[in-house]
């Protein structure tokens, strides 16, 4: 059985995968965000929930379908990777 994604789930995955991007761009500029109480490789988690809210209110009113677990992880995960990979490599 398979099970295709709704266009606000894929915009979902992509707008967090993207803010991973972005996040790692802005590290390697700035390394000193670094030593910040919370890591930059866990930044996506607020940008996640700020765009779970809003997908969950639309949900919530029929207009949207809601995101599921795996959406959610694969997100998040993949854009942690990402923010690593990229400031890793960029030292």
């Amino acid at each position: 059985m398979r099970m295709a994604l709704s266009r606000i789930r894929l915009l979902y995955i992509a707008a967090v995968l993207i803010s991973g991007i972005v996040i790692g761009l802005i590290v390697r500029q700035r390394p000193d965000l670094q030593e910040l109480a919370v890591p930059p490789a866990a930044w996506p988690f607020a940008v996640s929930l700020v765009l779970d809210l809003a997908i969950g209110q639309l949900a919530a009113q029929g207009k949207a379908e809601p995101l599921t677990m795996g959406d959610r992880f694969v997100a998040v995960i993949g854009a942690g990777l990402i923010v690593t990979l990229m400031v890793a490599l960029g030292a």
